[in-house]
């Protein structure tokens, strides 16, 4: 097409006008077109728009570390805000070629995507920034540390303290299921928790690409994972955002013993997937708990994990009432991917007052 254009610019602009136009208006109607055109095609190859500028940024004491790098304490320099900042070594060996480079690029453009994502109960992404052995991500800074921080310091917590954070860990996964984000990773390492008891998601997203970039520099790639994982993501069989749901009941049973689920059943890695992937079993379910906690995890523990509940319907589970249990969801009238949902005992159990039972918020 803007060849076509090219040729008739051509013909009209540098032709000869004819002998009986003795005026210039055939002239000037040609500078017209001419004009036009070229405006055109400034207007096809017109420049992107700038890229927005990167945070300056000071790195601080190391505040932690995992199978695929290191997290430091930082600081914005034109903001003062403190921030994490997740480092992925690089080996000087490795760091100029081809996949790597590819690994590097895809990751810096998926985080682009994740900065869009906000919620109050998943951590922002912030950027990346490129050094000459690293990669580091930036963060949104987390005082509080991670669960599985906490209950080292602290021990098991009690079911109130679990309810609390297993609504919000609900609410920030739905947040990232309805924007077609799969966790794939998540447990109480990964779940931080700020002075005031928000609890904010982690390493969602772009772990996947770190996972691969770390791998290229020799790290294992399922370090400290397997015992949260679902049977379905074991076996490759393919997995939706129902082996979340899985992982999700797994952290409650980490909160409320204080230690990895199959911990004591299991405690290598090699024997736990053997396990998890050949009975598709769920982790024994504490006693201590009551009831309806019971129930809960039993319904996220569904073998089938088409039949297990998504965030959403296990949200309407905490949903508040203001006259009755009535008016909560049960067996009744909610149903779950064509299967009724039998929530009624824990939709009434959350409503009363007990302290066995998880307080209502």
């Amino acid at each position: 097409m803007q060849d076509f254009f090219g040729s008739i610019r051509r013909s009209i602009v540098f032709s000869t006008p004819p002998a009986h136009t003795d005026d210039g208006r055939f002239t000037g109607f040609a500078n017209k077109i001419g004009s036009a055109i070229r405006k055109s095609r400034i207007g096809l190859k017109s420049p992107p728009p700038p890229p927005p500028p990167h945070i300056r940024w000071r790195k601080g004491e190391l505040i932690g570390s995992g199978a695929f790098g290191r997290v430091y304490m930082g600081m914005n320099l034109d903001s003062g805000e403190l921030i994490a900042v997740k480092q992925v070594l690089i080996e000087p060996g490795i760091a100029f070629k081809a996949n790597t480079q590819a690994n590097i690029r895809e990751l810096e453009e998926e985080v682009k995507l994740l900065k869009n994502l906000k919620h109050p109960n998943i951590v922002r992404y912030l950027g990346t920034a490129r050094e000459e052995d690293s990669l580091n991500i930036l963060l949104e800074f987390v005082p509080g540390g991670s669960i599985s921080s906490l209950l080292g310091k602290f021990g098991s917590f009690p079911e109130s303290v679990i309810r609390t954070y297993t609504k919000q860990l609900l609410e920030g996964l739905e947040y990232l299921h309805n924007n077609r984000i799969i966790h794939r990773d998540i447990k109480g390492a990964n779940i931080l928790v700020d002075n005031k008891g928000c609890i904010k998601l982690a390493d969602f997203g772009a772990s996947r690409k770190v996972v691969e970039l770390a791998t290229i520099n020799g790290a294992k790639s399922m370090k400290g994972t397997p015992h949260w994982m679902s049977p379905e993501v074991i076996l490759q069989t393919g997995y939706t955002t129902s082996a979340d749901i899985w992982s999700v009941a797994c952290t409650v049973i980490e909160m409320a013993t204080g230690k990895p689920p199959w911990s004591q059943q299991y405690p290598q890695e090699v024997s736990a997937l053997f396990y998890i992937g050949t009975t598709r079993s769920h982790p024994p379910i504490p006693e201590h708990l009551s009831a309806e906690a019971k129930d809960f995890l039993l319904k996220c523990f569904h073998k089938e994990p088409d039949l297990r509940p998504s965030a959403s319907d296990l949200l309407l589970v905490f949903c508040k009432s203001s006259s009755s249990s009535a008016n909560l969801p049960s067996i009744h009238h909610m149903r779950v991917s064509g299967i009724s949902f039998n929530i009624t005992q824990f939709s009434q159990g959350l409503l009363q007052s007990d302290s066995n039972r998880w307080d209502e918020l």
